[in-house]
């Protein structure tokens, strides 16, 4: 099935999230996500607010971040558990929590297991919530790994990365899609800018994909080129 721009826009998680941007960073993110029809939008968390005010009665959603301690997951459990609390009570519709990367790397399975488990607990069915692995910082193993206890955890997806550390590849997609093995949708972020990669990543059967505005808005102006 051919991509079209209005499907793949509907296929962005739009963010806003590095920390050289301002405020109207975030402006340029909700009329962005007003224009395309975004499936979620990221920005600051003191900003979430005036993107839940902004967005309000579109089609598009206000997503959390949880537990990013630069991009590492290292948070403590009750921490991401109250962050995830907040933004539910804030009205937010999809969390993504960053998986706890230097405990999954130590073998803590049972420890990575229950922290995802904590915040889904906090975050109710029919709300989206999404756990970030990172896998440039991983083997392949340890990708496998990482996919099937976010499986095991009760999430819905199981996200690449930030871009931050690295980009997601053509060959993470693959990791991450058949350890998943249909058990949970796979956002690919982070990095993505070519036309070509989102292609192929949508016809392995990529979900979701998560990225800057100017980056989306490209590849959404090529797709229309193209009809």
């Amino acid at each position: 099935m051919k991509l079209t721009a209005q499907e793949f826009g509907r296929m962005v998680d739009g963010a806003c999230i590095t920390a050289t941007m301002s405020f109207s960073s975030q402006v340029d993110l909700a009329e962005a996500a007003k224009k395309y029809e975004f499936k979620q939008v990221y920005g600051f968390a003191s900003y979430y607010d005036y993107l839940l005010k902004e967005l309000k009665g579109t089609k598009t959603g206000v997503g959390g971040g949880v537990g990013s301690s630069l991009g590492a997951g290292t948070e403590r459990t009750e921490v991401k558990v109250f962050e995830a609390q907040t933004y539910m009570n804030m009205g937010m519709d999809e969390i993504d929590m960053w998986m706890n990367i230097a405990a999954l790397k130590n073998s803590e399975f049972d420890y990575v297991l229950k922290d995802i488990q904590a915040v889904r607990n906090v975050v109710p069915k029919g709300h989206n919530l999404k756990v970030i692995i990172e896998p440039c910082t991983l083997t392949p193993e340890q990708i496998e790994t990482a996919v099937k206890l976010v499986v095991e955890g009760g999430a819905d997806f199981v996200k690449a990365g930030t871009g931050f550390l690295g980009a997601c590849t053509l060959e993470h997609a693959r990791l991450m899609l058949r350890a998943a093995d249909g058990n949970v949708k796979v956002k690919c972020s982070g990095g993505i800018r070519e036309l070509a990669v989102v292609k192929e990543m949508y016809d392995m059967g990529v979900a979701r994909f998560g990225m800057g505005v100017k980056s989306a808005e490209n590849i959404i102006r090529l797709l229309k080129e193209e009809e």
